[in-house]
């Protein structure tokens, strides 16, 4: 296989890479730079693969592993799911249709546009600036509970919002 080609089969699961190493270590920035990483990783060790399923299945072990190994390089130490999960999660999103996955990507990020200001920063604190609950608490000047209770609201409007759309897409609705 060539770059280009090796390039085509990887691009193909690269939401999902991302959403793997998004769950593992909760931080946009560190899940795109582990998903590079892997890739150069990919590319160094390009005479190694047999074929697009060997590549394939190289690159998620790869990047689970960058994801660990940036957690040992902060001294972080978040709670990470039991290496069982982790192997019934990347299952997951393997089998997951990209075009599925895409669709599921583009509701979320239509219904997070139309949340409000204020639940839009919550979700801003907690998930790309990957604070506790307690951290984005003390940065709007509420309680934890209250946070806690905004994220609740906010998780099952979400759920609202992209069953809505996904439902849309699911019967032909071209209005999307």
């Amino acid at each position: 296989m060539n770059r280009s080609e090796m390039l085509s089969v990887l691009m193909l699961d690269r939401t999902k890479q991302v959403a793997l190493a998004w769950s593992i270590l909760r931080q946009s920035q560190l899940a795109e730079d582990a998903y590079q990483d892997m890739l150069v990783k990919v590319f160094e060790n390009e005479d190694l693969f047999e074929g697009p399923r060997h590549l394939r299945d190289w690159s998620w072990k790869v990047l689970r592993h960058r994801c660990y190994e940036f957690i040992r390089q902060q001294n972080h130490r978040p709670s990470l799911l039991d290496e069982s999960i982790l192997d019934l999660v990347d299952a997951e999103l393997e089998s997951r249709d990209i075009d599925e996955v895409n669709q599921r990507v583009d509701a979320l990020h239509h219904c997070l546009a139309n949340l409000t200001v204020k639940s839009q920063d919550v979700i801003r604190l907690r998930y790309a600036e990957g604070l506790t609950g307690i951290q984005v608490a003390e940065k709007l000047g509420r309680t934890p509970d209250t946070v806690y209770k905004a994220l609740q609201r906010i998780y099952g409007a979400l759920g609202e919002c992209i069953q809505g759309r996904l439902g849309c897409v699911d019967h032909g609705d071209a209005t999307l």
